[in-house]
């Protein structure tokens, strides 16, 4: 689906238009047991929905516990003719699991959540589809140890296999990369009920240690949006946890000065996390000034400062810095930086700092935050209420200043309309190591809320985010603009995580590659229920 294509147009009856909808409930409900069955239509209109997008009512959200009972549910569902929308923590914004009609279930992950494993000797952590990164990393800890890739920040809610089906980025990125490169082995089953072990887990009396033992079938389930195979677990490799974690700073005046210092960063692989921010996002990510809130971002980064000394140091560099780091500047830069002790620490951050060169450095309130609560409660919509919307693509060193300019000419001529209708955009950016720079433009816009945001939005932002009447105009311009940005995006080469429905894939895949692409689908999903129109398949 394209950005500026219609959703399917939900209705309150389970299996909207499906004539043995009932049927069809019972049988699930035979198959799973009734409390793995949720037919309630608000239950399954919040399944599917995302940050923008809403999909057709299935005829339930199903929750199998067990790897084999996902494979009698796929059986079933093929022999029914009924499609499977597999669906993680729900934070997706492209479309990704939205049903594309009424004879279909959302297959919800939170009964296989499980850590089946740790093993530290090996190197690697077996978890179920369901778990979160969050309750990943917890677990890890207690190890002293953490994933290689260790989660997107909405590791809170988002689960292990939503974000190895989509791709995701953020902690760890700046080193490892994308999420699909700490996996070892995959879990899968296909779409006739049968399970695929990947990587060195295929082969009988190896197990899940390593993942490149002949051609890569792992990579094939990476990224698919659970198109090709529903993922019932991962092994993924872990590491120890880092002695020492600081972070550094700057302010830049140029789009050229800050994607410079993000490349030769990212290239040396200086800092496990790479961002930056125009001023908009910035100011978008602070909110309103808050006495409260503030107070306990400060206690928790000194927390984590790990001595008290050094704790000090840092509430009181940023008590003195407030939010003035906003102020001033195009872009802000940010880097986290992780070692084995002190002398490592300042080794990278000297020579981030050489790297920087004039830059301003200012006082590191993000980095530092960023890991004092790596995995918050996220907002889904402005801090005032605004809906909010990103888009993303990666971009090669070589190609995206020239993305850059043609981006801002394209914002340029949308300029006139946007004030009109009260739709402001802004830009996010991150290095991710092994690729490029994440180009990330995000809309906000005063609309009115889905049922998504009324249950994601997290109580702490009560009394400050306000109700806006529907705005189909704005909304309109958003999937506009949305759409024109995705062709500009295609036509610097940019690639993309989280290809769901909305970025183009299967179209891009040129001769063989294509042919190749089509043949697996029919190989693995031969009956055509697994997420359809996912991958643009």
């Amino acid at each position: 689906m394209n950005a500026s294509a219609p959703a399917p147009a939900p209705d309150d009856a389970p299996g909207a238009g499906v004539p043995d909808a009932d049927v069809l409930v019972a049988g699930l409900e035979a198959l799973l047991g009734a409390e793995a069955v949720e037919a309630r239509e608000e239950e399954r209109r919040f399944a599917v929905q995302d940050l923008f997008f809403e999909g057709a009512l299935p005829l339930a959200v199903v929750s199998p516990g067990s790897t084999e009972a996902v494979s009698e549910l796929v059986r079933w569902c093929a022999a029914q003719g009924v499609a499977i929308a597999p669906r993680g923590g729900g934070m997706s914004y492209t479309d990704a699991f939205q049903p594309r009609a009424g004879r279909s279930v959302v297959l919800d992950f939170s009964h296989l959540a499980a850590i089946r494993s740790i093993d530290a000797a090996d190197g690697n952590v077996t978890v179920e589809a369901g778990c979160t990164w969050a309750a990943l990393d917890e677990a890890l800890a207690a190890h002293g140890m953490r994933a290689r890739f260790w989660g997107p920040m909405s590791g809170r809610t988002a689960t292990i296999g939503g974000s190895l089906s989509q791709g995701s980025v953020t902690f760890g990125s700046g080193e490892a990369g994308a999420s699909a490169n700490a996996v070892k082995s995959f879990e899968i089953v296909t779409g006739t009920g049968e399970v695929v072990h990947t990587g060195s887990d295929g082969s009988t009396g190896t197990g899940p240690f390593n993942r490149n033992f002949g051609p890569d079938l792992t990579g094939i389930f990476a990224n698919d949006a659970g198109a090709l195979g529903i993922k019932t677990a991962a092994t993924l490799e872990i590491e120890p946890r880092p002695q020492k974690v600081d972070g550094v700073s700057f302010a830049v005046d140029s789009f050229e000065v800050m994607a410079d210092l993000l490349r030769e960063v990212r290239l040396r692989r200086l800092a496990s996390e790479i961002i930056a921010m125009d001023a908009e996002v910035a100011r978008q990510n602070a909110g309103p000034p808050n006495l409260r809130e503030d107070v306990k971002a400060l206690l928790r980064i000194g927390r984590s400062a790990g001595s008290v000394p050094s704790a000090l140091s840092r509430m009181a560099r940023i008590a003195l810095g407030g939010r003035r780091f906003l102020e001033g500047a195009l872009y802000t830069v940010h880097f986290v930086v992780e070692g084995r002790d002190a002398l490592e620490i300042r080794s990278r951050l000297s020579a981030i700092r050489a790297l920087a060169g004039k830059a301003r450095e200012i006082v590191n309130t993000v980095p530092l935050a960023t890991r004092a609560t790596p995995f918050p409660e996220l907002p889904v919509t402005h801090p005032d209420g605004r809906r909010l919307l990103p888009i993303h693509g990666v971009l090669a060193d070589s190609r995206i200043a020239e993305f850059h300019r043609d981006y801002l000419a394209l914002k340029g001529d949308f300029a006139a309309r946007m004030e009109a209708a009260g739709v402001t955009l802004a830009e996010f950016f991150a290095g991710v190591a092994g690729a490029g720079t994440l180009y990330e433009p995000v809309f906000y816009w005063p609309d009115s809320a889905m049922l998504y945001h009324k249950r994601r939005t997290p109580a702490y932002l009560g009394g400050i985010a306000q109700e806006y009447p529907d705005n189909p105009e704005a909304r309109a311009l958003v999937r506009e603009m949305v759409g024109q940005i995705v062709l500009l995006m295609r036509a610097h080469g940019a690639t993309h995580f989280q290809l769901g429905r909305l970025y183009p894939y299967a179209e891009t895949r040129e001769g063989e590659a294509g042919r190749l692409l089509r043949d697996l689908k029919q190989r693995l999903d031969p009956h055509g229920i697994l997420n359809p129109g996912a991958l643009g398949l």
